[in-house]
């Protein structure tokens, strides 16, 4: 299984909850840090096209073609991408808060993002902290004291960092609609909607497994845009159900 984070995520996102469960059901676990975090965190420049290339080169070089992959966010557009130049690499696919093309919100929150990365302006950490809350989260989480105690101290101590890479990977996204191309993937994929999610709602989601000619959808409710930390459990088993229906 290759796991393939959202914008700015660690490939370490994932050892949280999903590597450990994922492990003891006998998959070998590949997570990494996608072009533009980490020690790449300055890197600028790359497109789409780079981070598919990126990531099918890891396949090859691991020799684990066909590959089971999981991504979320800006993780899920690129095993999206990758599935249409080079499917021979995968096997199957969950893809978790997606989409194939942004409304007139998610363009308009784009824009917002890019004037903000542009402008050199550093947000107060406790104002970028709750910014990110209201983004990641249900309201179910954040109106409970003690789950959100631990996040909002985690985003207050670990705030983004505004480097070049981050900037970049604004770009990682659809350019105009993807949803026709995506009619010609032929590989199993699961797409996974969070119910409360504000930065990719999951009808934009559902739009990807309609488009999938044998795509599924899931809505998961009470999660956000992070609904695979939110609700680990019951996300992990929708996952391992999936990939054991389509062996």
């Amino acid at each position: 299984m290759l796991f393939i984070a959202g914008r700015g995520g660690a490939g370490r996102t994932w050892h949280l909850h999903q590597v450990p469960v994922f492990s003891r059901a006998g998959y070998r676990c590949v997570t990494f840090d996608n072009r533009g975090v980490g020690a790449t965190e300055n890197a600028s420049g790359f497109t789409t096209e780079t981070m598919v290339g990126d990531t099918a080169a890891l396949i090859e070089q691991l020799g684990i073609a066909p590959v089971r992959i999981v991504g979320v966010s800006m993780g899920s557009y690129i095993a999206q991408e990758l599935m249409v130049a080079r499917p021979e690499l995968v096997r199957s696919a969950v893809l978790m808060a997606t989409r194939g093309r942004h409304d007139r919100t998610r363009d308009f929150f784009w824009q917002g993002e890019r004037a903000l990365a542009e402008s050199g302006v550093q947000l107060p950490v406790e104002f970028e902290a709750k910014v990110r809350l209201l983004e990641s989260f249900s309201p179910k989480t954040l109106n409970d004291d003690n789950a959100v105690r631990d996040w909002i101290d985690m985003f207050t101590m670990w705030p983004q960092k505004p480097t070049p890479g981050m900037r970049t990977q604004l770009d990682i996204a659809p350019q105009g609609s993807r949803l026709a191309a995506y009619q010609n993937v032929t590989t199993p994929a699961l797409v996974i909607g969070f119910a409360d999610d504000v930065v990719l709602p999951s009808y934009l989601g559902r739009e990807v497994a309609n488009a999938l000619p044998n795509g599924r959808f899931l809505e998961i409710p009470g999660t956000g845009h992070l609904g695979f930390i939110e609700k680990p459990q019951v996300v992990n088993t929708a996952i391992l159900n999936f990939f054991a229906d389509t062996l």
